[in-house]
């Protein structure tokens, strides 16, 4: 017989939060409530037994899940609430022709004056700088142009002909977590690879091939038109069920 404690509980509760904290796709099925609670229970039991060192019976895993779903769902509610109200005050832009070009960091930094030369005139600029190399975008003119003063050996490569989508977002995004998932999130789920991708300020630089650029934009205009559709459901509801006196 084993007799389940408070201490022995926290104990399994905070190990199923570790393992389902770990897997993402997971979090969203329960947070979504398309999950059955026994049978994923009898799926974790060898792991959680093997964490918690003993045999741990399957009602106290699925006890333990339950629980965790109301705190993801609640979670998802307010998430979902402030990263739909970002989205829905986003714009999309969109700049073709654009060269992602990789370099050694010594590179970069000899190349430091010239990039504040072209960054004057060219029509896309955007740098980020890594422990070891760095990555320069530009429009692909002002890319051949760079390339000519960067020694070949610190080329680690280029990739031409790409498109940069630039969403536009309200200054809350600085301080709204998961914005940025999200939207790397809807991609993926529409097979969109993401070659780059970094923030500057309120703008979200996303970097797709030319390829796949017109289905990014139709795939994000489309979920911006969701979110403000249904932030104004949700503004009529709150509306109508306010008491009146």
């Amino acid at each position: 017989m084993i007799i389940v404690t408070d201490a022995t509980m926290s104990s399994i509760s905070q190990t199923v939060y570790e393992v389902v904290s770990g897997d993402p796709i997971l979090q969203q099925c329960i947070s979504r409530e398309i999950v059955n609670f026994t049978r994923l229970a009898r799926k974790l039991k060898p792991l959680v037994s093997q964490v918690v060192g003993r045999d741990v019976p399957i009602e106290s895993i699925k006890m333990a899940l339950i629980r965790y779903a109301y705190k993801l769902m609640d979670e998802r509610r307010t998430y979902s609430k402030e990263v739909l109200a970002i989205l829905a005050k986003s714009s999309v832009e969109l700049r073709m022709g654009i060269s992602i070009t990789t370099i050694r960091s010594r590179a970069f930094h000899a190349s430091m004056p010239l990039l504040v030369k072209l960054a004057m005139k060219s029509r896309f600029i955007a740098v980020m700088q890594s422990i070891t190399t760095a990555t320069v975008v530009l429009d692909n003119d002002t890319t051949e142009e760079f390339l000519k003063s960067v020694d070949s050996n610190d080329v680690i490569y280029v990739q031409r002909d790409q498109a940069a989508i630039v969403v536009v977002s309200p200054e809350a995004i600085m301080y709204t977590p998961g914005v940025i998932a999200y939207v790397s999130n809807i991609l993926a789920q529409n097979s969109i690879n993401i070659i780059h991708i970094e923030s500057c300020y309120t703008d979200t630089i996303i970097i797709v091939s030319k390829d796949d650029v017109q289905r990014a934009f139709n795939v994000l205009m489309r979920y911006i038109d969701a979110a403000k559709r249904a932030l104004q459901v949700e503004d009529r509801v709150t509306r109508y069920s306010q008491p009146s006196y």
